[in-house]
């Protein structure tokens, strides 16, 4: 262990001794430090020291050496071949331990069935090589065992199972514990690894076990010995042992030998002597322990000796841990050793002294006190007592009085010549330099007084050594000393008093109002700290307000403080029905808090947010549904998933508060189950933050699958920031889940039209049984499908298509598209809205291709929908047919070149029909009276199968011609036909054959038709062109304008 700075260093040898001396002991106030302890001044040391009170009595004798002696328990000499024994009866039981006159409940130890318990249990002694055996009785309501701690497990012959310490014994039962005391040193017995052991431990079940050796501590000589057990209570724990959560543990009472100071008992020794001090912390905390007086050296660690001993000013104690070191008590005339744990910790639950501005100490401190007898000779100055300060606190406007009772009474019985006063720093203020105090001197007893002028200026407190006023000094706690000086010589010790200083009111920080967003359901905590730090003074009261500001001082709502300290937690409680009287929205609370001067401070704002409206749901789904209890979401395979926007508006529909959780209930026995309870939803982002949340939920299918068929109902909501669950009877808060897990019958199919007769599609059709949910509103199927031939791809594993309900059957278009023509079985297979797929249903369909081939109205504006476009054409809106519907027309412009659009949508066509409007417009053949414009052509692989010609010479009159390529014997041309000026239909049927025929109408009626041997693939139509496409000659000229061209095989529609 490496020593640390001295804590005398650390923290001021003057003020911890300071702070001692004002502790008032059941013999003496006085304690002596070491002069090679302390390298400071004597004014330092006499500054904070009290003079010792000469005893009346002869001292006490040191303690000595421990022994086995333990009361309750029998030692057995030793008769070979066994050794001594040491044989303990531990009785576990409930008990009182009287902490400073209040009665707290432990668990703790006796050595007798009738004995109180104690905590902690009885210090057990024995010699190296006895043979110790403990004897546990359980009078607790619970299991409980025994552990050893440090003692070898060779050496244990009884108690060393796991389950000894584990299981433990039942309440009323009886266990033996045998080890052999192998190694001497300190160690500790306490409650074993039970479930409990932890919480029995922190109640008192634990002791501490020494093991005598050789008469010396490690080889190192010592004349005095003592156990000191370290332990904490928490009240707590000690009132509620059995349901406390220990994580909650925290100590208000440090205890030595189970007593705190100042009622811990003192360890009697002797100037000079050597104390082995045997620290066994059966505590939670670490407790770093330290002697104000005298040094301490480190011999070992649980029983483990060091190889070199280490002088320490602290020592820490660990949980669970032993440590021994030797302290050397100093020789003089008085001789008294603080032993206290040095972490500031020295009070006892906070408790005061009759000033409730000075805290009492307490907690683990105690002495080794030699007790020894008052020099024969004054050395020692006079004591300063009763030091008042008036008026305490000040608020620096006037003058205060210091006034101090210094007598030589008890210190030699001179007289006192002199006093002082010191603000705040009595050591580095050397004696007589103090502010001088007024008294009559000369006797042995005197009242003295002083006073701190309040008259200071600015420019006074800024000077390198500005004067003791109250002006001067800052808004806050200051500490007034006084010393005597009595006609020997002799300074006495400090005497001091707290003097508050208050110039302004308490802060008030840390604000905080919980819940907030509140619902208005419940009353909400005002949480707050005051602070009169700065003034030094204490809080003694708070207030809140609700408002747009604070009210006057004194009339708001009172507030509970933790305790009446310079800093305190402020706690105050807004009743629901004040909450719901601010109404939805942002509200501000006040807060300040009062000081001991009855001074007001500032009042500090902090938002409450009220949120009286839960959250909507703005839509809400299950899928799939209905459902069949197989078929899953695609995203999570073996569930059905609950889909919702949840969003929290407040009464004005503005957003409010973030939604917090949300969860649904599937068929829940009402519409209130406990809410929090429900299946929980997750937030679709990842966390619940947010006003607008999108959440979804899973439903296993295997609970799907336990649901009877029909109806189900899943209710959805959310609750809020302010704990506002929504209803379920709220809009869009229920989702009707239909559970159908019947498949479809399909009866026999049919087909139309059958043969297709160049139809695009076949249409299937099968009457159908399905009964779906009778409250399911929808369509009964979302689908069908169909494939060809005899091999079935399986369930949903066909081509999709759209199905359409008859209510007694079904129906299903077929495209025909990629088809080849012939005899086809044709299957169709539909899907119900659950996803239960039927049974399949097959036909026979005669196969002919499709009736249509290509059609274009030109309204798309452009000409992109032909395979090709040569010379002038375009397209307008002049040429729409009729004109002034708004519709597109074809214009193709004569010239010499000609200017047409081709289609290659036919295919070795041997039926082809065409229908256009054409109005002739301007279009002239040009000036010869012979000359004939092919306007419309079918051709086949290697040229013109059939043309309509066109004759117009300048503005004359229109005539059209037919001309049918035949087989053998060469085109056949129709004569002239007259067309009237305007708008016509021109259709073109077109049929192959050894009696072939091109057929022309016009308008519907019938021109012309042309017959004969048309045979032969040549002929077969794989072109369609549309425009001035042939006979141009130079005088051609003019546009002719066409519409909504529409070619196919059987019929034109």
């Amino acid at each position: 262990m490496t020593s640390r700075p001295s804590l005398r260093h650390r923290l001021g040898v003057s003020a911890v001794a300071a702070a001692l001396a004002t502790v008032p002991f059941a013999a003496t106030t006085a304690y002596a430090v070491s002069p090679a302890s302390v390298a400071t001044s004597a004014s330092a040391v006499t500054s904070s020291v009290a003079p010792a009170v000469a005893p009346a009595v002869a001292p006490a004798a040191p303690v000595g050496k421990l022994t086995p002696n333990t009361p309750g328990c029998t030692v057995t000499p030793a008769s070979a071949p066994d050794p001594e024994i040491v044989a303990c009866d531990l009785w576990a039981k409930p008990g009182t331990n009287q902490v400073l006159g209040q009665p707290i409940p432990i668990w703790g130890y006796s050595t007798t069935s009738a004995g109180a318990a104690t905590a902690p249990g009885p210090a057990i002694i024995a010699r190296q090589g006895d043979r110790v055996v403990l004897t546990l009785h359980n009078g607790l309501d619970e299991p409980t065992s025994l552990a050893l701690p440090g003692q070898p497990a060779a050496s244990i012959t009884e108690g060393l199972p796991t389950a000894a310490a584990t299981t433990g014994i039942a309440p009323g039962a009886t266990a033996r514990y045998v080890f052999t005391a192998g190694r001497p040193g300190t160690f500790l017995y306490e409650a074993g690894h039970t479930s409990g052991g932890a919480r029995q431990v922190a109640m008192g079940l634990a002791g501490a076990l020494v093991v005598l050796g050789d008469g010396t501590a490690y080889g190192q000589a010592y004349n005095d010995e003592a156990v000191l057990v370290l332990s904490e209570i928490d009240p707590a724990l000690n009132a509620h042992p059995t349901t406390f959560d220990m994580r909650e543990f925290h100590p208000a009472y440090r205890l030595i030998n189970g007593k705190p100071f100042p009622s811990s008992d003192p360890v009697p020794t002797d100037q000079g002597h050597t104390v082995l001090l045997r620290y066994v912390n059966v505590g939670s905390e670490l407790h770093s322990m330290s002697t104000l007086g005298a040094d301490q050296v480190v011999l070992s660690h649980d029983g483990h000796g060091l190889a070199f001993p280490e002088p320490s000013v602290v020592v820490p104690v660990d949980p669970g841990v032993s440590v021994d070191a030797l302290v050397t008590v100093p020789t003089g005339p008085e001789s008294k050793v603080a032993v206290y744990e040095s972490s500031a910790r020295l009070d006892n639950a906070g408790q005061t002294t009759a000033d409730p501005l000075a805290v009492a100490f307490g907690g683990m401190m105690t002495f080794l006190d030699t007790n020894a007898l008052a020099p024969s000779t004054d050395g020692v100055g006079p004591v300063s007592t009763a030091i008042s300060a008036t008026p305490n606190p000040t608020d620096a406007t006037g003058p205060v009085t210091v006034t101090a009772t210094v007598s030589d009474a008890t210190t030699g019985h001179g007289t006192v010549s002199q006093a002082e006063f010191v603000v705040d720093d009595a050591v580095t203020v050397g004696v007589g330099s103090g502010v001088p105090m007024t008294g009559t001197w000369g006797v042995e007893t005197t009242t003295v007084s002083g006073a701190i002028p309040a008259v200071a200026t600015a420019a006074d407190c800024v000077a390198p050594v500005p004067p003791v006023d109250l002006h001067c000094l800052t808004s806050t706690k200051h500490t007034v000393f006084v010393r005597g000086l009595d006609a020997a010589g002799n300074w006495g010790v400090v005497g001091s008093v707290i003097l508050n200083v208050a110039k302004s009111g308490p802060q008030t920080v840390a604000l905080s109002v919980s819940p907030s967003p509140a619902s208005g359901k419940g009353t909400v905590t005002v949480n707050a700290t005051g602070d009169d730090t700065a003034a030094g003074g204490t809080i003694t009261g708070a207030e809140y307000f609700l408002g747009a500001a604070a009210g006057a001082n004194g009339t708001g709502h009172a507030m509970t403080l933790n305790r009446v300290a310079t800093k305190v937690a402020e706690t105050g409680t807004i009743p629901a029905a004040d909450v719901l009287a601010l109404g939805e929205g942002t509200a501000q609370v006040w807060v300040h808090s009062r000081n001991s001067q009855n001074i007001w401070g500032p009042a500090v704002p902090v938002d409450l947010t009220v949120d009286l409206t839960a959250p909507a749901v703005n839509a809400a789904t299950v899928g799939p549904n209905p459902t069949n209890a197989v078929l899953s979401s695609k995203s999570y395979p073996g569930y059905l998933v609950i889909s919702a926007e949840l969003q929290d508006r407040d009464a004005g529909n503005g957003l409010q508060s973030s939604v917090l959780a949300g969860e649904a209930f599937v068929d829940p026995t009402s519409t209130t189950p406990t809410f929090g309870k429900g299946l929980s939803l997750i937030a679709v982002d990842g966390a619940f933050d947010s006003p607008t949340e999108q959440v979804y939920g899973l439903i296993p299918l295997t609970q799907v699958k336990a649901m009877t068929p029909g109806e189900h109902q899943v209710y959805v909501h959310g609750k809020d920031a302010a704990g506002n669950w929504g209803s379920l009877t709220a809009s869009n808060a229920l989702v009707r889940l239909f559970v159908d897990k019947t498949a479809p019958v399909l009866g026999a199919a049919s087909a139309s039209p059958n043969p297709t007769n160049g139809s695009a599609t076949v249409t299937l059709s099968a009457p159908v049984t399905e009964a779906p949910v009778p409250t399911y509103v929808g369509p009964r199927f979302q689908g069908a499908e169909f494939w060809i031939g005899t091999t079935d791809p399986g369930a949903g594993k066909a081509t999709r298509v759209q199905v359409t309900d008859s209510g007694t059957g079904v129906t299903a278009a077929i495209p025909l598209t990629g088809i080849q023509p012939g005899t086809v079985q044709f299957n169709l297979r539909v899907q119900d809205a659950a996803g239960s797929w039927s049974n399949a249903s097959a036909v026979t369909v005669q196969v002919t291709r499709p009736n249509a081939i290509f059609n274009d109205t030109f309204n798309s504006g452009n000409l992109l929908a032909w395979f090709g476009r040569s010379g002038a054409v375009s397209t307008s809106l002049a040429a729409g047919i009729p004109f002034g519907t708004g519709s597109y027309g074809m214009v193709a412009t004569g010239s010499a070149t000609p200017a047409y659009v081709t289609d290659t949508t036919p295919s070795v066509e041997t039926t082809y029909r065409a229908q256009f409007s054409l109005n002739a417009n301007t279009l002239s053949s040009g000036n010869s009276t012979t000359a004939w414009l092919t306007v419309f052509e079918g051709r086949g692989a290697t040229g013109q199968s059939f043309a309509v010609q066109y004759h117009r010479v300048g503005a004359g009159a229109v005539t059209l011609r037919t001309v049918m390529n035949r087989a053998a014997f060469g085109a056949t041309t129709s004569n002239a036909l007259s067309l009237a000026t305007g708008s016509h239909t021109i259709r073109i049927d077109w049929v192959q054959g050894t009696g072939g025929s091109l057929t022309l109408r016009v308008d519907g009626t019938q021109r012309d038709q042309r017959l004969g041997n048309n045979t032969g693939t040549a002929l077969q139509i794989e072109t369609a062109r549309l425009g001035v496409i042939a006979g141009t000659t130079s005088t051609t000229a003019g546009t002719a304008w066409f519409d909504s061209f529409v070619s196919t095989r059987n019929s034109i529609p």
